[in-house]
Parts: structure tokens; C-alpha cells; sequence
């Protein structure tokens, strides 16, 4: 039980600080990141590149997909070289030029050279800014885990703003429009919009980390020759038979979660490219914004995050205990391929050609992304706070590397499904991807109890490894 005296501490004002960061990256990041697929795809005649609808969720792909690998070796460089604070301010800066560049692109070279840009910029500071805020307390501050919980809340602020207002800008505030049809979508201005956020946030940053930061070194003061010495008495330390199971657990769920991703992103990709033809956006003479995908999954992230936090603790009072991570993670599969049902349903509805069948209702789109969201914090959350328990200290960075690993591969295929879809038919794919997630959540269920075991401690007299297992936190509620 931790300390009601401590507990009752507030906050320090260099995490509220820090927390703006996020709020800026993340508006820039979100409010560009469909509005670049669209630019891709839309003819020049409209304000876009002209590229094919597989062309650009390939490029989207590899955008998404670089920025979870990149920030493990932005992590490398700040803990080797240049620190956390440095590599803040020139991420933001990286990011920015990249953004820029896109408010002048006329090619696919360009577009390449901004997503490399982008990826560099998010590598240094999306890793560092999170080990910024973990900088703030002792490893024993019970303040900690809520620190990361409000980084997250700042984190979802920027993905609710930022769509929402690029969104305006793209479809209203810089659109040409010639009878309330728009004749080209105002989509540059969304890149110049976010490269000017991000430098703001940069300069932000840069003048008040000497008054916020200026004490902070490294967590716990600890010397970066401490810090090496203890690196090097754990690298000697023999792994256990159940820290190995428990490193076999990491990797599965990797795998499964693979899966998940590959379906979850085609929000803002297959389906995003789906509701510019094929939904009616319009209230009266207002055309609601694509990009406001991004806005309603981030309202509900915000939303949704206090509600599955009470209800996990609410399971967890019941007789039979919270459910484990695979449980959990099933369920996520499981929302996630009902959400594909409207999708199902809106295609049948509206064809598979533009203009040849009627446009079908934004309702389908608002019940898509909900139970996406659903699903999603049923599924992601826990993902990372299961990293932590279960990885071996001297593994511990590697493994939450193999975790972003699978998330880059999920990105990356993503992009493909755009191509399979202009060979099977956008109905035929939209009916075997929610096909696949049951298969697969039903195979994680499956698996539930084996799993259980593999992550159990070694088993104490009179208790099972099942109990075992729940004694580890391997049932962690309320991670949301």
C-alpha cells in the first residue's frame, strides 16, 4: 500500500511542462498525418499530388511504421550523446522542416524526403520526452504512474485539436469553393499550419526547460558510471526458467498484436479514402472534414479512458478477478471486427464505383471509429504496462524494442491492403478482415490459460502457478 501522505503530493509544474510538449507534437503529427494521405491521392485539379490510392497509403505506411521504429534509436542517441533535452528541441525542429517541405511538395520525392524528415525528427523526441517526464520522480515516487497517465491525457488533447482544426483548414478556412462545392481542398496549408505549431512548441520548450528542467539530470541522480556499472552486473546475472517463459509470453503478444494493427489503421487509410467518395459529409452546406477521423478516435480515447480504468476495477472486486492481458486483448479483436460490420453494411449500400450507387450515411463512419476505440482501449493500453512487468531487467529496453518492432511491421503492411482491395474488391476485403480478428481473438482466448502459466513466478508452497500468475500483476487493471 503506498503512503495517503504522498500519495496526496501534487504533481511537480516541470510535468505540466513537459506535458505541453506532447499537446504540441501531437497536434502537428494528427492533424497532418490524414490530411498527407489525402494530398497523395487527390487530383492536382483539387489541390493534391495525383498519386493512386495504393501509392499513397504505401507512403502513409511507411510514415507510420518508421515513427515507432526511429524513436528506439533517437532513445540510443540522447542516452549515448547529445541527452534528452537536446534531442527534444531538434526533433521538434526536424519534424517541422519536414512538415514544410510538404507545404511546397510537387512530387514523390518530395513527399519521400518529408517522411524522412518527419521520421528522423519524431525519433529524437518521441522516446526523449517520455524519459524527460520519468527523469521527474524516483523510481519509487508513487506519483510516477499517474505522471505517464496525464501524458497521455496531454498526448489526446493534441489528437482531438489537431485534426480537428487542420480539418478547417483544409475544407473550410482555405478551401476554394465555388457553390458549396469544394473545387480544391486547402491541404498545404494544413503542413504550414503544423510546422509552424511544432516550431512554436520547440521554441516553447527550448526557453523553458532552464526554468522547469534546469535540476533535472538523470532518474534518481544516479551517474551515468553507476548506471553502467549496474547495466553490467545484470548483463552477468543468468536468466531464470520463468523469466525465460515470461520473455517467450512478450514475444507472442507481439505477434498477435501485429494483427490488430494492420486492421485498426486502415481508418485512416482504406477507409478514410473510402468516405471522401463514398460517405455523405455534408450537414446543410458544411462538409465535415475527413480528418476529423483522427478527432472523434481521440475524443473517445480521452473519454473512454477513465470508463475501462472503473471497469477493470470493478471485474477485479468480482469473485472470479479482473481478466488477464490476453483476455483483454481477445476483446479487443473482437470490438474491432464489429466495427467492421458498418463498414460491410455501408459498402453494400453505397457500391464499389463513384457515383454509381447512392453515398451512404456519416452514422456508418461514427460507429466504425466508436467501436474501433472501443476495441483499441481494450487492447493497447495494457500492451506496454505488460512489457514493463514481465520483461528481465537486463532485457527490459530490448524487449519494449520488439514491441515497437511489431508495431513498425503492422504499419508498414497496412499500406498493402489499398492494393489488395483494388484486386479482390473493396467488399470482399472489408468481410475477411473482421473474419481474420475473430479467428485470431478466438485464438488468443485460446491460448489465455497457457499464456497465464508461462508468466507465472515460480510457484511458492501451496500456490498454483494460475494463482502464481496473478500475484505478478500479470492481471493488470486498469493500465488505460
Amino acid at each position: 500500500m503506498t503512503n495517503t501522505t504522498t500519495v496526496s503530493a501534487k504533481q511537480p509544474k516541470a510535468l505540466y511542462f513537459c506535458g505541453s510538449i506532447f499537446t504540441f507534437t501531437n497536434f502537428s503529427y494528427y492533424g497532418m498525418k490524414l490530411v498527407l494521405l489525402l494530398f497523395i491521392a487527390e487530383k492536382t485539379s483539387r489541390g493534391g499530388l495525383g498519386l493512386s490510392n495504393s501509392e499513397a497509403t504505401a507512403l502513409l505506411a511507411t510514415f507510420m511504421a518508421f515513427s515507432y521504429l526511429s524513436p528506439v534509436i533517437g532513445g540510443w542517441i540522447s542516452d549515448r550523446f547529445l541527452g534528452p533535452k537536446l534531442c527534444v528541441i531538434l526533433g521538434m525542429i526536424t519534424s517541422g522542416a519536414g512538415y514544410f517541405l510538404a507545404f511546397s511538395a510537387h512530387s514523390k520525392s518530395a513527399i519521400q524526403l518529408t517522411i524522412l524528415l518527419c521520421v528522423i525528427g519524431g525519433g529524437l523526441y518521441k522516446s526523449t520526452s517520455q524519459t524527460l517526464v520519468g527523469n521527474l520522480y524516483a523510481n519509487d515516487d508513487p506519483r510516477k504512474d499517474g505522471a505517464f497517465s496525464m501524458t497521455y491525457t496531454f498526448t489526446n488533447i493534441g489528437v482531438l485539436f489537431g485534426p480537428f482544426l487542420c480539418g478547417l483548414v483544409a475544407n473550410q478556412w482555405f478551401a476554394v469553393k465555388k457553390g458549396g462545392e469544394i473545387l480544391e481542398y486547402g491541404y498545404r496549408t494544413v503542413f504550414l499550419v503544423a510546422a509552424i505549431v511544432i516550431w512554436i512548441g520547440a521554441a516553447f520548450f527550448a526557453l523553458g526547460q532552464k526554468f522547469f528542467l534546469k535540476d533535472v539530470k538523470t532518474a534518481d541522480n544516479v551517474s551515468a558510471k553507476e548506471n553502467l556499472k549496474v547495466k553490467k552486473e545484470l548483463a552477468a546475472q543468468p536468466l531464470t526458467k520463468s523469466q525465460k517463459r515470461r520473455m517467450g509470453v512478450i514475444l507472442i503478444l507481439a505477434f498477435f498484436t501485429i494483427f490488430f494493427w494492420i486492421a485498426y489503421n486502415q481508418a485512416s487509410m482504406s477507409i478514410a479514402l473510402y468516405m471522401q467518395e463514398f460517405i455523405n459529409l455534408k450537414i446543410g452546406g458544411f462538409q465535415i472534414p475527413t480528418a476529423w477521423i483522427d478527432s472523434y478516435n481521440g475524443l473517445l480515447c480521452v473519454i473512454l479512458g477513465p470508463v475501462m480504468a472503473a471497469v477493470w476495477m470493478k471485474l477485479s472486486r468480482t469473485k472470479g478477478g479482473d481478466w488477464n492481458i490476453s483476455k483483454k486483448m481477445s476483446l479487443g479483436f473482437v470490438f474491432l471486427a464489429a466495427a467492421f460490420a458498418f463498414m460491410i453494411v455501408a459498402v453494400m449500400k453505397t457500391g464499389t464505383v463513384p457515383g454509381e450507387g447512392s453515398k451512404a450515411s456519416v452514422l456508418f463512419i461514427i460507429a466504425f471509429i466508436t467501436f474501433q476505440s472501443i476495441g483499441e482501449m481494450c487492447f493497447a493500453p495494457v500492451g506496454y504496462g505488460m512489457v514493463n512487468k514481465l520483461a528481465p531487467a537486463k532485457y527490459a529496453s530490448l524487449l519494449m524494442g520488439v514491441w515497437f518492432a511489431s508495431m513498425f511491421v503492422a504499419n508498414k503492411l497496412s499500406g498493402y491492403v489499398e492494393l489488395v482491395i483494388s484486386k479482390l474488391g473493396m467488399l470482399q476485403v472489408f468481410i475477411i478482415i473482421p473474419a481474420c480478428l475473430l479467428v485470431i481473438g478466438f485464438l488468443l482466448f485460446a491460448l489465455n490459460k497457457k499464456l497465464e502459466n508461462m508468466a507465472a513466478d515460480e510457484p511458492q508452497k501451496g500456490v498454483s502457478h494460475e494463482q502464481s500468475g496473478k500475484i505478478i500483476g500479470y492481471t493488470e487493471g486498469s493500465e488505460a
